[in-house]
C-alpha cells in the first residue's frame, strides 16, 4: 500500500508542476500589437476613397508616374507622399537610383506634403540589406524628411528572390531598418498581408513603422500599422496615371497606447 500511495504522490506531483509550468504558446511567445481599429470606423468619401478618423490621405510613387503637379494632387486631399528612392534589379542586383526621388521631393515639400521614402529590395541575404541601407543613406545624404524610409521586399518568381520568401526575410528587414535608423532617420517595413502573418515576424520590427498592402474598403489586417495602402489603381488629381494610395493613422500615439 505504502509503495501505491508513493507512486500516486509522485503522479500528483508531476501533474501540478506540469500544470503550472506550462503556459501556452501563444502567451509566452512575443507578438506585435493587435489591430484596434474597428471595420465599421471606415467609411467612403465623395470620390469613393477609405477614410478613418484622424488619418491623413497620401500616395507612393516612383518614377512609373512621371512628371507630377503635386499643388494640383494637394488640393484634391493628399498630404504626404512616399517616395521610391532607388531599387535593387531583379535579376543581376545592381543598386539604382529612382530618376525621379530628387524633384519629386522638392515639388512635394515645396506643395506643403509631408515625405518619406522606400526603397524597392530584391535582397538575398542581410549583408545585400545592408548595403541597400548604405545606399539609400548615400542618396538622402543628410536631407530631412517626415516620414519613414521604408524597406520594401518583394519575391520576383522568375528573379533573383524566387523561393526566397522565407522568415529570413524578416531578418533582412530588421538589419535595413537598424542602419536606417543608425543613420538618422525613421524606418518602416512595407509588406502585404501573406508576408505580414509568414514570413516578416513582425514581433521583431514593433519598434519601426508598418505599412500594409491591403486592396479593400477597410483595413482588417490583424496587427496595428500605421500606413494603409488601400490601391494601386488610384486617381489623383494631377497624377496623369493610376497610383498606389494610402492612409496615415497616427503612428506615434497609437504604436505606444496599443503595446
Amino acid at each position: 500500500m505504502r509503495d501505491k500511495l508513493r507512486v500516486l504522490a509522485a503522479v500528483l506531483l508531476l501533474a501540478l508542476c506540469l500544470s503550472a509550468c506550462s503556459v501556452p504558446e501563444e502567451e509566452t511567445r512575443p507578438t506585435a500589437p493587435r489591430n484596434t481599429r474597428p471595420e465599421e470606423s471606415f467609411t467612403l468619401d465623395a470620390k469613393g476613397r477609405p477614410t478613418y478618423p484622424g488619418a491623413v490621405l497620401g500616395v507612393d510613387v516612383s518614377s512609373h508616374q512621371g512628371e507630377i503637379d503635386w499643388e494640383k494632387a494637394r488640393a484634391d486631399g493628399v498630404s504626404f507622399a512616399i517616395l521610391r528612392i532607388g531599387f535593387r534589379g531583379n535579376t543581376v542586383g545592381g543598386l539604382n537610383v529612382d530618376g525621379s526621388f530628387a524633384r519629386n521631393y522638392v515639388d512635394a515639400r515645396n506643395a506643403g506634403l509631408s515625405v518619406g521614402a522606400y526603397f524597392y529590395s530584391q535582397a538575398t541575404s542581410e549583408e545585400e540589406a545592408k548595403e541597400e541601407a548604405a545606399y539609400v543613406l548615400k542618396q538622402l545624404d543628410g536631407v530631412p524628411l517626415e516620414l519613414p524610409v521604408f524597406f520594401d521586399w518583394e519575391e520576383v518568381f522568375d528573379g533573383r528572390t524566387g523561393g526566397k520568401a522565407t522568415a529570413q526575410v524578416g531578418e533582412w528587414s530588421l538589419a535595413f531598418c537598424q542602419a536606417i535608423e543608425a543613420g538618422g532617420y525613421k524606418a518602416g517595413v512595407y509588406f502585404n498581408q501573406q508576408y505580414g502573418y509568414s514570413i516578416m515576424h513582425l514581433e521583431n520590427l514593433t519598434d519601426y513603422a508598418f505599412w500594409i498592402a491591403e486592396y479593400r474598403d477597410s483595413q482588417s489586417f490583424g496587427y496595428q500599422a500605421d500606413f494603409w495602402q488601400f490601391t494601386g489603381q488610384g486617381d489623383v488629381d494631377g497624377i496623369d496615371v493610376i497610383v498606389d494610395m494610402n492612409l496615415m493613422y497616427a503612428p506615434e500615439v497609437e504604436r505606444e497606447k496599443d503595446s
